[in-house]
């Protein structure tokens, strides 16, 4: 959707601004717009861009009665023409949340009035510049996560628990039936919002023969390739201090001329460990 369109320099120019998601939601026989932004991080100028999204889709609900008044010519008055619509139009509300997906809690702006200074005013004035705060979902802190009842409870429950692997992996066992067939958004988000890499790595590996993914297996996957890794990486290590002190020897007898006694070491592991004992080779 592009907006504020113009011509620059004999060039034409278009804004985009828009959000993640909108969507035009029915609850029995009313209808409103509804808006979601997902964030990532604090974004200084929320409450500005929310404000521009709303009046932008306000003023495209305008424009459209506008245009359907006129292809049907029934604007009676000069006040109806003036404004391109009747008094008895009525547009769809919008209502407008921030998902943010943060580790820590949001500390930006909520509301206009924390960008414009407005509290500095008297409080007559202040009364008059009153903007309602934005609807904040702050994804790793909220606690009702029961209330959802689709696969965003366990969503939240996965991402609030990344920093913990043993509450985790508990977490993932006990709502098994719903991580054994996440959806494909489902899983992507996952991988995206946890920061472990390696889901992207195994993604196919672990999806089901519906089309499903399951992040139970998944999980069994990453926790053995980390024992694993962690088994090489210790005999990795291992490896290293041998040579470590195997040249440590070399040098403290080459430097006491004691070429036989390293020779001897060469082939012989029980002589070189009495060797390492008696030149205090940790």
């Amino acid at each position: 959707m592009l907006h504020n369109v113009y011509r620059e320099k004999n060039k034409v120019v278009a804004i985009e601004n828009t959000p993640d998601l909108s969507v035009a939601v029915t609850w029995k026989s009313l209808k409103f717009q509804f808006m979601i932004q997902i964030q990532t991080l604090e974004h200084y100028a929320m409450p500005v861009r929310l404000l521009h999204e709303k009046g932008i889709d306000y003023y495209n609900q305008w424009k459209k009665l506008q245009k359907d008044h006129k292809n049907c010519n029934d604007l009676k008055d000069n006040a109806e023409r003036l404004s391109g619509m009747k008094k008895t139009d009525h547009f769809y509300p919008v209502l407008q949340i921030v998902i943010y997906f943060g580790q820590e809690h949001w500390r930006a702006a909520f509301k206009m009035d924390d960008l414009t200074g407005a509290n500095d005013f008297p409080e007559e004035l202040q009364k008059l510049f009153f903007e309602t705060p934005m609807l904040l979902f702050e994804v790793y802190y909220f606690k009702n996560i029961h209330w959802f009842q689709t696969d965003l409870q366990q969503v939240c429950g996965f991402l609030q628990r990344t920093n913990d692997k043993t509450a985790l992996r508990e977490y993932v066992k006990a709502n098994e039936e719903v991580f054994s067939k996440l959806e494909e958004d489902t899983f992507d988000l996952l991988t995206v919002m946890s920061g472990i890499r390696t889901m992207k790595l195994i993604k196919r590996d672990v999806e089901t023969v519906g089309g499903e993914f399951d992040m139970c297996k998944a999980f069994d996957d990453m926790m053995r390739d980390s024992k694993q890794e962690g088994i090489r990486e210790g005999r990795r290590e291992g490896e290293r201090k041998t040579e470590e002190r195997m040249n440590e020897l070399i040098q403290k007898l080459v430097s006491a001329g004691r070429i036989n006694d390293l020779l001897q070491a060469s082939n012989n592991k029980k002589y070189r460990k009495k060797l390492m004992a008696e030149l205090g080779i940790a």
